[in-house]
């Protein structure tokens, strides 16, 4: 799972900003959390279910990895 590449793109409640970030992995905390493992520094975020206004996920190739990481920077 450690070599999945994924995109999040996500908006919050009361904020029109869109973010995007990267991730190895996803998961539903349990306690109304979104946790993302980050791909470069390994790095878990957390953000809350109910402060989320929009999101999406999109597994990216290897190819398309380096892209985005420049996109990113």
């Amino acid at each position: 799972m450690d070599n999945l590449n994924l995109i999040l793109k996500f908006k919050l409640a009361g904020d029109g900003h869109l973010y995007v970030k990267s991730a190895a992995r996803i998961r539903v905390d349990g306690r109304g959390g979104l946790m993302f493992y980050d791909t470069q520094s390994r790095a878990v975020e957390t953000i809350k279910l109910r402060t989320l206004r929009s999101f999406s996920i999109q597994q990216i190739s290897p190819a398309r990895e380096q892209l985005a990481a420049l996109a990113m920077a």
